[in-house]
């Protein structure tokens, strides 16, 4: 058998080989085998197994987390969606106890394809994220998505970005990012003010010596595109102050108009005193006597006259 015999046998068996495999039913997972798995702690992941068979029967089954099903776990954190092409896996909140997985697959009953599954997933890893933020305080812990914290002006104040899961070393290359904004519009531009002192040793803290009202805004740090932010109100020191002086600010005033009406009260009260005594002396009988009398005085004085 000569060498161009030998390879014409060889194109036709592989032609042969092809053909027949794509014929075959296929099942296709995404992310593809090779790709690394990886998922953010209280964030979703899909996983997708995709039938490319000529007859469009995938007849897909069920979804399994190692060897159980997802849908005996508690509803709602695992959703799927089948059609004949395809079936979708979501986890809506992916936990630490997802991560402990080995193995996620699905299932049919397909022809040949029943077992081993026909798509296999392997164990998703986790990037590490920010998920809360902590302050000097043991006791205040920010791990609300829109969490708060109050300061009195000239106090010291800290925020540490909790990453989790802890970075390795080679993963700490990878720096946090920390960005500040007065209204949560963050830009690439979003710098933290001139006075805010990033910690020694560390890129996950940040320190404010004396807090001032300049202080007062959102605050954010960023790790595998993941934020996690904080708003800073800043009080007066005095504001505890500004009711009881609005209060005496009150009462004093109450006080002067009180004492401006009594004053107007008084002066009315003695006008009208001194008038009802003229109208009573003009009445009285005495009073009309004298006048007469110093009439009939003039009157004489100017007879003599």
């Amino acid at each position: 058998m000569t060498k161009i015999q030998l390879g014409l046998i060889c194109f036709i068996a592989l032609n042969i080989f092809i053909f027949v495999n794509a014929q075959q039913p296929q099942y296709r997972g995404t992310p593809q085998r090779n790709a690394p798995l990886t998922a953010i702690l209280k964030r979703s992941i899909e996983l997708k197994c995709e039938y490319t068979g000529a007859d469009g029967e995938g007849q897909f089954v069920d979804w399994y987390r190692d060897n159980e099903t997802v849908s005996s776990e508690k509803p709602g954190h695992y959703v799927v969606k089948s059609t004949n092409k395809e079936s979708i896996l979501t986890i809506k909140i992916f936990v630490q106890a997802d991560h402990e997985i080995k193995f996620w697959s699905v299932r049919t009953n397909k022809k040949g394809f029943e077992k081993p599954p026909a798509c296999r997933f392997r164990q998703i890893m986790l990037n590490p994220s920010p998920q809360s933020m902590e302050t000097e305080n043991p006791t205040e812990k920010l791990d609300a998505p829109h969490a708060s914290v109050r300061r009195d002006a000239g106090q010291k104040i800290s925020f540490t970005c909790i990453i989790l899961p802890a970075r390795l070393e080679e993963q700490k290359s990878q720096k946090i990012k920390w960005q500040y904004s007065k209204d949560e519009h963050f830009t690439a531009d979003s710098v933290l003010p001139e006075d805010v002192i990033p910690a020694s040793n560390t890129d996950n803290k940040i320190e404010i010596e004396n807090v001032n009202k300049n202080h007062r805004g959102y605050y954010r740090c960023t790790l595998n595109d993941v934020s996690f932010t904080v708003l800073l109100r800043v009080k007066d020191r005095y504001a505890a102050l500004w009711p009881f002086l609005g209060i005496v600010t009150v009462v004093l005033a109450l006080v002067f108009i009180i004492l401006i009406f009594e004053k107007r009260q008084k002066a009315a009260r003695k006008a009208a005193a001194l008038e009802d005594d003229d109208h009573d002396h003009t009445k009285d009988p005495l009073v009309r006597t004298v006048n007469r009398s110093s009439d009939n005085e003039n009157k004489k004085r100017a007879i003599k006259t």
